[in-house]
């Protein structure tokens, strides 16, 4: 999966195991109810900030 994500050029990132695929599948949540509601369309994306260690 991560080549394929950097075939896709960007970076993969670890998000840690199965227990965070319920925070993941609200963001696509989120990431559609501002495609319809918010901005419109689909041409925007949802941006992560790593903070320092």
């Amino acid at each position: 999966m991560e080549a394929f994500i950097e075939s896709l050029g960007l970076r993969p990132l670890d998000v840690g195991g199965l227990k965070m695929a319920h925070w993941l599948e609200g963001a696509g949540v989120v990431t559609v109810g501002l495609a319809n509601h918010g901005v419109g369309n689909l041409d925007f994306s949802l941006g992560i900030t790593e903070l320092p260690v």
